[in-house]
């Protein structure tokens, strides 16, 4: 008598949920093809130096088309390594990231670089930074995914700053959980853009869907 053995479900490395339909990790390879379908994902960000394409990694590439998973290269360099090491993005980088990590229509999402460690890392504290939250609290998560921060780091994260433009209708809930608008559109460093659909011709949803059509 034979039996049919399921795969295993295996998480990719330092897989971690950030927040509700939210998810973190490595780069996914194989093995962990199983475990990332019960996530019915919609859109999975590489923050990579090369995108996912059916020449660099057929196996992940026809795993995302079969599961209508869209692909979204935001490109990064290489993780450094020793106390040193420099920051493999620019703010620009890592706005354009959080434009599919804050709005429903791309959740459920998985972010990810080669090893779920630096890169992947600060991307997640700038989010933090969006959200309010303290630099000790940032930090603290920050260290569960790396080895250390660097000096380095640190002036990226405090000194994230930038323009984002969020259509409230679509945003995710946990964003801002219990604050006004005008805690929000004060925040100190990020100026925040709050639209809606009815109100402009092109809304960050709608041009991060395009992008999302173009890969």
């Amino acid at each position: 008598m034979s039996y049919d053995i399921p795969d295993p479900f295996v998480p990719p490395l330092r897989f971690n949920t950030v927040q509700k339909n939210l998810y973190r990790g490595a780069y996914p390879r194989e093995i962990n093809l199983t475990f990332l379908k019960t996530l019915q994902l919609k859109v999975i960000i590489s923050l990579t130096p090369n995108p996912i394409t059916k020449e660099t990694d057929p196996i992940l590439y026809e795993f995302a088309t079969a599961n209508n998973i869209g692909l979204i290269h935001v490109e990064c360099a290489q993780s450094g390594k020793g106390k040193k090491r420099g920051v493999p993005m620019g703010y620009t980088t890592v706005l354009q990231a959080l434009n599919f990590m804050i709005h429903n229509e791309f959740a459920p999402v998985y972010i990810h670089c080669l090893n779920g460690g630096q890169v992947t890392s600060l991307v997640i504290a700038c989010l933090r930074k969006l959200q309010f939250w303290s630099s000790i609290s940032i930090f603290n998560e920050f260290i569960n995914f790396t080895a250390n921060i660097t000096v380095n780091d640190r002036s990226f994260v405090e000194g994230f700053k930038g323009e984002l433009n969020i259509n409230s209708e679509d945003k995710v809930d946990w964003l801002w959980v219990g604050m006004s608008k005008g805690v929000v559109g004060s925040h100190p460093r990020i100026r925040v853009n709050e639209t809606t659909s009815s109100t402009t011709s092109s809304s960050p949803v709608q041009e991060s869907k395009m992008q999302l059509m173009d890969c």
